[in-house]
């Protein structure tokens, strides 16, 4: 109870709280919805999980494949693009996202291309390297987006 005591009082004695008048932050600053950000996320993965697909058929199987979407079809793709068209450009992450997914579906195509040319060697290395730190990034950027 002592303890309470002494802490009320140090409240009390403190300069009051003033609250400035805020204004709405500029729009690159606003943020985005998180639950839409969230399932543009696990869309991603689920691309993800369908690129392994891709990459571990045999290449002599002549069978039908699905393609995967790129990179304005994706469902990342297609929600950076309307958020872009919202931001009228001005958001510089988004701008920077846009970029690495570029890049991200770049390696993607090369690494397939080494699978079914049966240089499994080439594009285990691509993905080890320059692919993998592109998927983290996307994925770090679009975490980022989550918290604001």
């Amino acid at each position: 109870m002592k303890f309470f005591t002494y802490l009320m009082g140090r409240l009390h004695r403190r300069a009051p709280v003033q609250i400035a008048a805020t204004r709405p932050p500029p729009p690159e600053d606003r943020g985005f919805d998180r639950l839409e950000i969230q399932g543009v996320i696990i869309e991603h993965l689920e691309w993800c999980v369908a690129f392994n697909d891709h990459l571990s058929m045999d290449p002599a199987d002549t069978a039908q494949r699905p393609a995967l979407p790129g990179p304005a079809e994706s469902g990342l793709g297609r929600w950076l693009a309307r958020a872009l068209e919202r931001a009228e450009g001005r958001h510089s992450l988004l701008v920077e996202l846009r970029d690495e997914y570029e890049q991200f579906h770049r390696l993607a195509n090369q690494a397939l291309s080494h699978a079914r040319a049966d240089q499994m060697h080439l594009a285990s290395t691509l993905l080890n390297t320059d692919f993998e730190r592109r998927r983290a990034r996307v994925l770090e950027m679009l975490r980022t987006l989550q918290r604001r």
